[in-house]
């Protein structure tokens, strides 16, 4: 090959190496790649026939929730926001007391200071994961399936270009507030309902 001209010597490598790499290629496949890989056993098609003839459970909310006439769902709507807004303005009160106590932290140790952060740390954790189980047991299920009525009435079915609002989609409650966010995002959608 020395004697070759560059593009002979050039084609010839390139050649080489492809036929190298196709090789390994079949090897790994022969070797790495478990049997029947791409091909659905009989064992994972009856699973997935069964898991297709089980109905899943419908929620009996969700069922009431499409027996509704649109106005009568969309008061319903509005009644939850109105409920869930004056649950998180109760908890923001109580939050508020919490934090806006008469402090005389003046004339008290370091340490005795820091006793005292702790505690009030504690006891905001506190308040916080009490909303959130609240929230969780008595607003979350009930906004989730009206948002879902409501989206499936108003032909919403790309729910990519809808907003991301974490108390609705997993009951996470973070932000300024996220139930009031979320309760506004239901009052949108019902209103948008004729």
């Amino acid at each position: 090959m020395r004697l070759s001209p560059p593009v002979w010597r050039f084609a010839g490598v390139a050649v080489l190496s492809y036929v190298i790499l196709v090789l390994m290629e079949i090897l790994w496949l022969l070797f790495a790649v478990p049997a029947g890989w791409g091909v659905i056993d009989a064992r994972a098609a009856a699973a997935a026939a069964e898991l297709t003839r089980r109905p899943e459970p419908v929620d009996p909310l969700v069922e009431e929730l499409r027996a509704l006439p649109c106005a009568e769902l969309k008061q319903g709507t509005l009644e939850l926001a109105e409920e869930m807004r004056t649950f998180e303005a109760g908890s923001d009160g109580a939050y508020l007391t919490t934090l806006l106590r008469t402090r005389t932290l003046r004339d008290v140790t370091e340490d005795q200071r820091d006793e005292e952060l702790d505690r009030e740390s504690k006891e905001l954790m506190h308040r916080h994961l009490a909303t959130w189980r609240v929230y969780r047991e008595r607003f979350h299920r009930p906004a989730r399936a009206f948002r879902d009525e409501l989206r499936n009435r108003l032909g919403i079915r790309y729910t990519g270009g809808e907003p991301e609002i974490p108390a609705l989609d997993d009951a996470t409650l973070t932000g300024v507030s996220p139930i009031t966010e979320a309760a506004d995002y239901l009052d949108a959608l019902a209103r948008r309902l004729s």
